[in-house]
């Protein structure tokens, strides 16, 4: 009998390495992740600047893990706070309100 090729060798190794799929595998990982996201969010200059200079000052007061997220996390976090008990309706004419007033000071 004459001796398998390199190529016959791995071959052989990688089929008997193959795992069957396991679809209780892959729901317990889903359940095992972390509870975040990475998410784009469009802003403009002024306010990404603003983050930036949060982030610097928070980590000159003396929070050397102060970052972009941290800030922008807090303000999510403020923003909940602040629309908590408002009905849809109250949401739309509160962020209309501020659109305008935005856009009328610009």
């Amino acid at each position: 009998m004459a001796a398998k090729s390199k190529k016959d060798r791995l071959v052989d190794r990688a089929r008997t390495s193959v795992r069957e799929p396991d679809p209780e595998r892959v729901t317990q990982e889903q359940a095992r992740k972390k509870g975040y996201r990475i998410v784009a969010v469009s802003l403009y200059n002024p306010e990404a600047e603003w983050i930036n200079h949060t982030t610097a000052a928070l980590r000159q007061a003396g929070n050397p893990k102060a970052n972009r997220s941290l800030v922008v996390r807090e303000a999510v976090l403020r923003l909940q706070e602040e629309v908590r008990d408002k009905s849809p309706e109250q949401l739309v004419q509160d962020f209309a309100q501020r659109q305008a007033k935005r856009t009328h000071a610009g």
